[in-house]
């Protein structure tokens, strides 16, 4: 259906929406408002029982701190500061209370107040995070939990929720039991008491965290390893060596200076050259990605890092953001609160949809295309400016081939992100082949990633297959039209002298990997006489 006279016909790019959400974030909700949110075959792997999704009634101790040292500290120190604004910010954004009723909503604004009502400390205290204004993204202080053993009694992922506009995505943090007792987190989430009671269980069995390893430079992955690391203050914290925080380059325990132990630890480059060392290195390996060509890091030092590690015992590959698949249904933890999804979900304004299979999967559909592509092709963004707030919740004008952009993404075995096929890995093309290349030699039977599906049924053949694409295709090629922001911000950045050109591969070839060695041949009876 076309727009009203009172709506606006300028499209509305992402930036713009983000700006919006995050001015309109902190707008008090009303009875005319809603509380913004700051606004091939399924290749998910196997788990060894279904997603966990546990739930507790007692607080985190920590729970309270803000409120709590909000008097006490606000001239004192930078910490009693940004404490204090969260108390005074967590209340401002309490939202209505929830509003029952069966689905479909009877409309987008209840649909959202009622996911606010859910997201707060008073109504489920086991989720509350006290630190949420280091990275304040939705749902802020509310992190719901969702675990998985992926491995039995080796192995087991936790994911929660981050995101913009109700464009809800999935961190994940993966722990690993060490052979010896012990155990190494990768990539640590939120420590919530719900967090915390789920892994109680395995720290009961296995013994307690010794290693917190972050693999990646982004934020979003360091940013809960310090207070994490508070639960666990005997475990030494790891970051890599070319860590920096954009936009403002300060040290993550400068940022958040919650490490028990002082300063993070460096990773060594690999864990195989001899250079430096770290104490896992008998059951996990790893090789650290360095991509530059920007002027974010002055040309010299690489802006996207990340790390892939082999559990050799379970034959299990980490990684953080290099390669990702997705599938039709969303991931357990999107679904623990449905509103984000149901709201994404809409075709148009007023256009309700019921709490099924279906409409959880169109809106983890359109999540996932704005998560990877920004400003896909099949949406129109028309804003009333008489109900700019409901405007931000379902002023998504989507055509139907929206769906044939998602598939084309759920058919790939697994891909490598948007954003690095086309603003990273052309500086950098012989630098990721030779990481690559040591990574699959590794003889892994799955990956987990941080974001999406994890685990991934793959073997390094369709490893090397996946980062060939992205060293040897455009992403238009890839992608389709729904690159076309991607591509212009490439343009204008290349305009700019911000990117380095492209830089064409030294040697065409295709990514080597690991193939296991042929059957040994059956001893041949010796006939009798």
């Amino acid at each position: 259906p076309g727009p009203s006279a009172a709506h606006s016909h300028r499209p509305v790019h992402v930036a713009d929406m983000a700006a919006v959400a995050h001015i309109a974030g902190v707008a008090p909700a009303t009875k005319t408002g809603f509380r913004p949110a700051a606004n091939r075959a399924d290749r998910r792997a196997s788990v060894s029982h279904p997603s966990t999704i546990a739930r507790c009634a007692a607080y985190d101790d920590d729970a309270l701190e803000s409120v709590a040292t909000t008097d006490r500290s606000m001239n004192s120190s930078r910490r009693g500061f940004l404490a204090a604004a969260a108390s005074i910010a967590t209340t401002a954004l309490s939202p209505l209370a929830g509003v029952a009723f069966d689905y479909p909503a009877p409309d987008v604004v209840t649909l959202q107040e009622n996911f606010w009502a859910k997201a707060t400390r008073e109504a489920h205290p086991e989720r509350w995070y006290p630190y949420w204004w280091a990275l304040p993204l939705a749902p802020y202080g509310s992190k719901a939990t969702a675990m998985n053993e992926v491995v039995p009694g080796q192995v087991w992922t936790f994911d929660q929720l981050q995101g913009l506009l109700d464009v809800l995505v999935n961190v994940r943090m993966t722990v690993v039991a060490l052979a010896n007792g012990g155990l190494w987190v990768h990539n640590p989430v939120a420590p919530t008491q719900e967090l915390m009671d789920m892994l109680a269980p395995i720290v009961a069995k296995h013994g307690p965290v010794k290693h917190i390893v972050v693999g990646s430079a982004a934020i979003e992955h360091k940013i809960y390893s310090g207070p994490f690391s508070k639960k666990f203050p005997a475990a030494d914290v790891w970051v890599p060596q070319k860590n920096w925080t954009f936009p403002v380059d300060v040290p993550i325990d400068t940022y958040v200076p919650y490490y028990p132990r002082g300063s993070p630890k460096y990773l060594p480059l690999d864990s195989t050259s001899g250079i430096g060392a770290v104490p896992w290195a008998d059951e996990i390996e790893h090789y650290t990605l360095e991509v530059g060509g920007s002027s974010l890091r002055n040309f010299k030092d690489p802006w996207f890092v990340d790390t892939a590690f082999y559990h050799k015992r379970s034959k299990t590959m980490l990684v953080t953001d290099v390669v990702l698949h997705v599938s039709q249904d969303p991931v357990p933890v999107a679904v623990i609160e449905p509103e984000p999804l149901l709201v994404r979900g809409m075709n148009g304004p007023d256009q309700m949809l019921p709490n099924t299979r279906e409409a959880r999967s169109m809106g983890w559909g359109k999540t996932v295309l704005f998560g990877l592509l920004f400003n896909p092709t099949a949406v129109d963004v028309r804003i009333n400016p008489l109900s700019v707030n409901k405007s931000f919740l379902d002023g998504f004008y989507w055509e139907p081939k929206w769906k044939d952009a998602f598939k084309n993404l759920t058919d790939k075995d697994m891909f490598v992100p948007p954003i690095l096929h086309t603003l990273a890995f052309p500086r950098r093309r012989d630098e990721v082949k030779r990481w690559a290349e040591s990574v699959a030699a590794w003889d892994f039977e799955r990956i987990i990633p941080g974001h999406l599906d994890g685990p991934i049924d793959a073997t390094p053949k369709q490893f090397a297959a996946a980062i060939d694409v992205a060293l040897t295709k455009s992403s238009r090629e890839v992608f389709g039209e729904d690159i076309d922001t991607l591509e212009q911000i490439d343009k204008i950045s290349r305009d700019l002298k911000s990117l380095e050109e492209p830089r064409p591969l030294s040697d065409p070839s295709p990514v080597r990997y690991y193939t296991p060695p042929p059957p040994e041949p059956m001893e041949q009876p010796v006939p009798m006489d």
